[in-house]
């Protein structure tokens, strides 16, 4: 069977998780130990109905729930700190990026409503294998699916969230888990190759735990490589002829949410610093937002439109999705010049530890014009007939 639904693997991996934090010896091994039991307990209960999770401050004493909860303020603020010492950067980037591609996104061909394929778990099988072959990574495939690593759930995980990963930063011991509400099908596979990126990104880290701890809480690096194979598989499939129609949606699904993430991005860099300095621009309601924002966007409908339907925008989410889809667009053109080698990520991985450098930008090469030229060269794509 591809994809298990017994958790008895991860109930035995949360009991070791626990011992090893009560061997922890320092606050960042328990700060990095806790976020991994705390999302193992809960990965457990939407894989086993019958499971009960026990709750994030159940695992530890209160002298040290305080003690994580300070040193996890600590990262955001300088999570925050950082954004904040580099917002004028993110305001430019991302306006240049808006500015272009709101007009090309306008030219996206929606395809007819058509019958989605559900394939045997054999063809499922074959068809991602040979897409991780692509890139060299069948082994790795081979073996969660040997040592039973890929689950489904019992129910929907949570809103909007298909998948995820669960990885132990001691161990390097890392679980898929994939909504059971997905068929077998391509785009339980995009998710799967989501997540896979992040498989391969997790198990490339090398650092102690404090470089884990910025990495998890203060960079905006963490969906690049999820990104990146998103991008392979969609380029995969469509070289191989496989399924065009339904691909070609799942290429136009992606260009529809790389855009708002960026005019997320962007509409979070007009907020005035005042609401970001204490976190109540969470809080603003999206009649407040579009006050402090709207003269940027010249009674642009559509952005209040999206405004009003916007039910995220905290910083930390929304810039790693933005700059994980512009920078992997970028790494992606270079690993297809590279003929499908992941070695193109070695420059990547010397930054992706640390918070936001506009060097890293620099050294990758990744600028707003690049981006957009390979976006609209992806709508191009897009418009073509499927036939």
């Amino acid at each position: 069977m591809l994809i298990s639904d017994n958790p008895k693997n991860l109930i035995e991996k949360l009991e070791i998780a626990k011992r090893q934090l009560k061997n922890a010896k320092t606050r960042e091994e328990m700060l990095a130990l806790s976020n991994y039991i705390y999302s193992l307990d809960e990965s457990i209960a939407v894989v086993d109905e019958t499971y009960t999770p026990n709750g994030k401050k159940s695992f530890l004493s209160d002298k040290d729930n305080e003690a994580l909860d300070k040193k996890f303020y600590v990262h955001i603020d300088k999570l925050m700190r950082n954004f904040l010492e580099n917002k004028d950067f993110h305001k430019n980037f991302f306006e240049i990026i808006f500015r272009k591609t709101d007009h090309a996104k306008r030219k996206i061909v929606e395809d007819d409503i058509i019958t989605i394929t559900t394939l045997s778990e054999e063809d499922y099988y074959n068809i991602f294998f040979d897409f991780m072959n692509r890139i060299g990574l069948e082994k790795c495939f081979d073996k969660y699916v040997k040592t039973k690593r890929i689950y489904t759930t019992s129910k929907s995980i949570e809103e909007n969230t298909l998948g995820f990963t669960i990885f132990n930063p001691i161990t390097k011991d890392s679980n898929i888990l994939v909504d059971g509400l997905l068929d077998y099908d391509i785009f339980s596979m995009f998710t799967l190759a989501h997540e896979f990126g992040h498989v391969y990104d997790l198990n490339k880290f090398n650092g102690d735990m404090n470089s884990w701890n910025t990495h998890f809480y203060q960079s905006f690096n963490g969906e690049v490589i999820p990104k990146i194979f998103e991008r392979l598989f969609v380029e995969f499939l469509l070289d191989n002829k496989i399924q065009v129609p339904e691909t070609k949606i799942l290429l136009g699904d992606m260009l529809n949410y790389n855009y708002e993430f960026v005019l997320a991005s962007y509409i979070i860099t007009l907020i005035p610093d005042i609401y970001l300095l204490d976190d109540s621009y969470l809080e603003l309601s999206p009649t407040k937002i579009y006050k402090l924002v709207g003269e940027y966007f010249s009674k642009n409908n559509r952005v209040r439109k999206f405004i009003n339907k916007c039910s995220n925008i905290d910083v930390k989410d929304t810039f790693q999705y933005s700059y994980g889809d512009v920078i992997s667009m970028i790494l992606k053109d270079r690993i297809k010049k590279d003929d499908y080698s992941l070695d193109s990520l070695k420059e990547f991985f010397e930054y992706r530890n640390k918070p936001f450098e506009i060097e890293m930008l620099e050294k990758l090469r990744v600028t707003p014009d690049r981006y957009v030229k390979l976006y609209k060269k992806d709508i191009e794509l897009l418009k073509k007939p499927s036939n």
